[in-house]
């Protein structure tokens, strides 16, 4: 651990610098700065999502893209967190007796697949079938 004291004694220990004026520069791969650049450098490169078009484009409302994005990652404020061990878990929306879980409420819940199919029925759409 580094204390101020320590770091003190290291600005007495270096030598003074006595001709030229310090300067703080930006090295990258081009030779010039950007946001871009620096972005790139501090943000972890991976493979991308097979989402991500749900969630990019110019006619998405940001709101529903933000809950889309939580639900995907399974993120979505459910009563099955550590931190509401003293509430009641059980799905209200069906009330079954089953634990409200991200699984549950978009893949087991009577509630939401009742809803789910008025929605396919009412949107011309054709609904890619997943379990």
């Amino acid at each position: 651990m580094i204390t101020d004291i320590a770091c003190l004694e290291i600005t007495y220990m270096l030598p003074p610098i006595s001709e030229g004026q310090d300067r703080i520069s930006w090295k990258s791969n081009n030779g010039s700065f950007n946001t871009s650049t620096a972005y790139d450098l501090f943000r972890p490169t991976g493979p991308k999502a097979v989402w991500s078009s749900l969630l990019l484009g110019p006619f998405k409302i940001p709101k529903n893209c933000f809950i889309l994005w939580l639900a995907i990652i399974g993120r979505l404020s459910t009563l099955d967190k550590p931190w509401l061990q003293n509430t009641d878990s059980n799905c209200i929306l069906c009330l079954d007796g089953v634990p409200e879980t991200h699984n549950h409420l978009f893949f087991t819940c009577s509630f939401s697949h009742r809803c789910l199919t008025i929605i396919r029925q009412q949107i011309p759409f054709l609904w890619p079938h997943r379990d």
